[in-house]
């Protein structure tokens, strides 16, 4: 009949609103609660750097940082109130189609009830019944009537099925339109926060423009101090690979094993983002410089421990003014370096584990807390990045 015909259109129309929009969204959901954490994190290494109520490069980063993940928020939340606008239009036109369907099921419904009360008025059943001139055409007439009735209590039924769907896709409208409104809400909520940010970002970028010469003069002593630990760190590593084969010390097993974990290595900190990336950049403020960085630096939070990403020995324990201290551990073929730390628990010759702690980071005299963390290569250092596991405080 046609409302069967008209439920089975309506089952497949409800399926519109497919599982891959479904997919989709809860992927946008999972991105906001990192995105989410990922800004509380910031949060607190930012509200450090203006404990101190100084301008500092630190805090810009820490800014910038916020900003970017205010912006992605932002995107995300439109994203899904633009799925949102496509599910609530896909459900209206569902809600058209079944009031139409409705009311077409009512209006053959009450040509039955009408056509049915026309005949009762004179028709006798049995006086039918018994008219028949043999026994096959009693027992067609009387499935004629068996079927006229369940015909009857089938429209009807149909006709409630669909009044309880039609109400359930009303509420889930009338559901779908709050959840939009709370998310405009959120929007208008994190537009403001992004706009202060900025504000915040713009001032402090003009007062750093201010301090050129300070900047200038801390950039130089940190390139002495960073060029100075690259050759003790080249100066071990070679030592270190001259010694193996002088002894043919086989370390392919164990360069394989930490070639094998690229982009799953755990990172040396619980929270942070990368301040600084690997290779050469501008640098926020001066203009005309370009800075080249060995590894990444990772702004955390105070007294964070720094962790080893892969087990290894220790071949190297130093400070350098500027750097802090520096733990070198060595992966076969393979070297990690943390720097900038202000307590050491390991030992030259000590083996450690993935996951051990080292020491715990710096915090410089803004109340900025960074570490450096560098991998070298059989052929010189590579992009830290590319080998860490993708996680929430990555930028």
């Amino acid at each position: 009949m046609r409302g069967s015909k008209a439920l089975t259109l309506l089952f497949f129309i409800l399926l519109g609103f497919t599982a891959s929009a479904q997919s989709e969204r809860q992927a946008l959901e999972r991105q906001k609660q990192d995105l989410l954490k990922k800004i509380q994190q910031t949060q607190k290494i930012l509200s450090q750097t203006e404990e101190k109520k100084d301008n500092s490069l630190g805090r810009l980063r820490a800014l910038n940082n916020q900003i970017r993940s205010r912006s992605s928020l932002i995107t995300a939340i439109k994203s899904e109130v633009g799925l949102l606008d496509e599910k609530i239009a896909e459900d209206q036109s569902i809600i058209d189609a079944m009031e139409g369907d409705l009311n077409a099921l009512k209006s053959e419904y009450a040509q039955m009830i009408y056509a049915t009360q026309k005949q009762n008025a004179g028709f006798n059943k049995l006086t039918f019944l018994f008219a028949s001139s043999t026994f096959n055409q009693l027992f067609m007439r009387m499935k004629y009537i068996q079927q006229y009735g369940d015909a009857r209590k089938k429209q009807g039924e149909q006709i409630v099925l669909v009044q309880s769907d039609l109400q359930d896709q009303i509420a889930e409208v009338q559901v779908s339109r709050e959840e939009k409104q709370g998310l405009l809400t959120d929007e208008l909520t994190e537009n403001r926060k992004l706009q202060g940010l900025q504000s915040q970002q713009r001032s402090l970028i003009s007062k750093l423009e201010q301090q050129e010469d300070e900047i200038r003069r801390e950039l130089r002593r940190q390139i002495a101090s960073e060029k100075e630990l690259t050759n003790r760190i080249d100066a071990i590593i070679e030592a270190e690979r001259r010694a193996a084969l002088a002894n043919s010390i086989d370390m392919s097993s164990l360069t394989e094993a930490f070639a094998e974990e690229k982009g799953k290595l755990p990172w040396p900190v619980e929270e942070g983002f990368v301040s600084s990336k690997y290779g050469t950049h501008k640098h926020p403020t001066l203009k005309r410089v370009t800075l080249n960085n060995k590894g990444i630096d990772i702004q955390t939070t105070k007294d964070a421990y720094v962790k080893s990403i892969f087990a290894g020995k220790v071949v190297g324990v130093m400070s350098i003014a500027g750097q802090g201290n520096t733990v070198l551990i060595q992966h076969g073929e393979f070297f990690t370096a943390y720097s900038r730390l202000k307590a050491v628990t390991v030992q030259k010759d000590q083996e450690v584990q993935i996951g051990e702690r080292l020491g715990q980071v710096l915090t410089n005299s803004k109340n900025v807390s960074e570490m450096k963390l560098r991998i070298n290569a059989p052929k010189g250092t590579v992009n830290p990045e590319s080998w860490l596991q993708s996680k929430i405080n990555q930028p």
